[in-house]
């Protein structure tokens, strides 16, 4: 054995030990700390612009308040009534037959209108805000005699369950709500009809999912985490989370149109701003000649804006909605790969909220072998606007099969 330190005066330097697992993490932590903290950087940039954006928009909106209550009075400012009944078509079967199911786990109880074979593939239609189940009155007698058309009310919207807490609204509970449903009253395995694909098996329920709007922003995500529930997608109006931060960089004129998400961050202001003048703001959204519906054969009635209101107007009715838009800056990842299923993409070119360059933006960075049609003239609230062409495009694409 050799001693330590050695005897013949040279110097020795002494055994490294091997490396161990903890001494591996412990490098591995370090080397990743500058990462982690520009990533904690970037969040805290990106919560303070949020911030800054949703004051200066609660600035604007404020101003317009006060415009409101120049012309109206304080009288006709603050006045808003509570829907006692809901006006005819929205719950008398004029459409459909109503029903509810249960979720699991939650328990939440949701409403949906269904028109359509018992035996028929079915097609889920998802509303978006400030709409609700309503919005699909004329898809549902379109395709009500070929599909099992279901026309679903949203957590928080319409006759469904309305959880008050703005937790209750995480996108993640959100995209579970629509899982649960598909798994419901999908399809069973074996009876897709005309529309599957020739020998095709699935051991899960299987839909064409169509959504607009908010229902469309689940609808992209549903369909790329659950493939084989989703036989074909259609998307209206609705962008993609992965890519509507870089759409909005290379059109920054988006900010402007979608101003009224950073308004929803905030609490209460966004409900009371839009409650002004018995819900001017959100009668302008649908109704006004700019944001509103433009085919002038499809503007909507009063009854047919009360179909809406009569939800919104009950105690807390409009806070549900709006807590959909305050959990949207969460960090929940979006995944950005396409969806599998085939999809048809539907514009506007008259959209309002979204600008129309963002449906071939969609195309070109994330689902390249989209369908996509600009509906000449049509607002951002397509089902409504154009029911007709709507019709005649979704039915070539699935296919302009009958069931018998």
């Amino acid at each position: 054995m050799v001693p330590w330190p050695p005897d013949d005066g040279t110097t020795m330097v002494p055994p490294c030990p091997p490396p161990t697992p903890a001494m591996f993490l412990s490098l591995c932590t370090l080397l990743l700390t500058p990462t982690r903290l520009l990533l904690a950087l970037r969040r805290v940039v990106a919560r303070l612009g949020v911030a800054v954006a949703a004051v200066a928009v609660a600035v604007a909106f404020g101003l317009r308040g006060v415009g409101v209550l120049l012309r109206r009075g304080p009288r006709g400012t603050l006045r808003w009534h509570r829907r006692e009944r809901p006006p005819p078509g929205l719950s008398d079967g004029s459409f459909g037959e109503h029903r509810y199911l249960r979720l699991k786990g939650s328990g939440l109880r949701l409403h949906y209108v269904t028109r359509g074979p018992t035996t028929a593939p079915l097609m889920l239609l998802l509303h978006g805000f400030p709409q609700n189940w309503f919005c699909w009155r004329h898809l549902l007698e379109e395709f009500g005699t070929r599909y099992r058309v279901v026309a679903l009310d949203l957590r928080g919207y319409g006759a469904s369950e309305k959880p008050p807490e703005k937790k209750s609204y995480r996108l993640e509970l959100l995209l579970e709500d629509i899982h649960q449903v598909i798994e419901i009253l999908g399809t069973p395995p074996g009876q897709e009809g005309v529309t599957a694909t020739a020998g095709a098996t699935s051991a899960s329920p299987k839909c064409i999912l169509v959504g607009h709007n908010w229902g469309g922003l689940l609808a992209w995500e549903v369909a790329t985490s659950h493939p084989a529930m989703v036989e074909k997608l259609v998307i209206m109006d609705a962008p993609h989370r992965a890519i509507m931060g870089e759409f909005t960089t290379c059109h920054p004129s988006q900010l402007l149109r979608s101003c009224y998400i950073f308004l929803f961050q905030l609490p209460w202001l966004p409900e009371f701003l839009l409650s002004l003048a018995d819900f001017e703001l959100v009668r302008s959204f649908l109704m006004g000649p700019v944001m509103g519906i433009q085919n002038p054969a499809q503007k909507l009635t009063e009854q047919e804006m009360d179909a809406y209101l009569y939800s919104l107007s009950q105690p807390g009715g409009l806070s549900p909605p709006i807590h959909y838009y305050r959990n949207l800056f969460q960090d929940t990842p979006s995944p950005r790969e396409p969806p599998p299923a085939p999809t048809l993409l539907l514009w506007g070119t008259h959209d309002a909220f979204l600008d129309p360059r963002m449906g071939p933006f969609l195309c070109h960075r994330l689902c390249p072998s989209a369908h996509l049609h600009l509906v000449p003239g049509a607002s951002h609230w397509l089902p409504e606007d154009q029911p007709r062409p709507l019709t005649h495009l979704m039915d070539e694409f699935l296919g302009g099969h009958h069931h018998p």
